[in-house]
């Protein structure tokens, strides 16, 4: 079974991801927390990393920077989700990104990525 980690710190957007996924067979882990991101993908074997930016203490471009500066993580693929879209056009680091979508996201839009990503 295919994981993926949704980083994010709203409960609600962690919780509808996690419905919509597992309805179509995907495992889905989640933290809040930046600093355990490149652990958690080490450690659990994540396929895909779902992106916040917006993010109390570690920010999700810190994340990015970290997924891809370590060995082990830098091959996972990342899915950006942010509301903030500017952050995302004005950094040229983040548009290395897998792939970029806005909140609010649309459901099926959001599977087909991911099972693009994740193969």
């Amino acid at each position: 079974m295919k994981k993926v980690l949704v980083v994010e710190d709203s409960i609600y957007i962690t919780r509808a991801i996690k419905i919509i996924l597992e309805k179509e067979g995907i495992s889905v882990l989640s933290t809040s927390d930046g600093s355990k991101v490149v652990e958690i993908v080490r450690n659990k074997g994540i396929d895909l990393v779902i992106l916040d930016l917006m993010m109390p203490g570690v920010s999700g471009k810190d994340v990015f920077k970290m997924l891809k500066a370590d060995q082990d993580t830098k091959n996972v693929p990342v899915l950006i989700l942010s509301a903030r879209i500017d952050y995302y056009l004005n950094d040229e680091e983040l548009k290395t990104c897998d792939k970029f979508m806005t909140k609010p996201f649309d459901n099926k839009e959001l599977v087909q990525e991911v099972k693009k990503l994740i193969g």
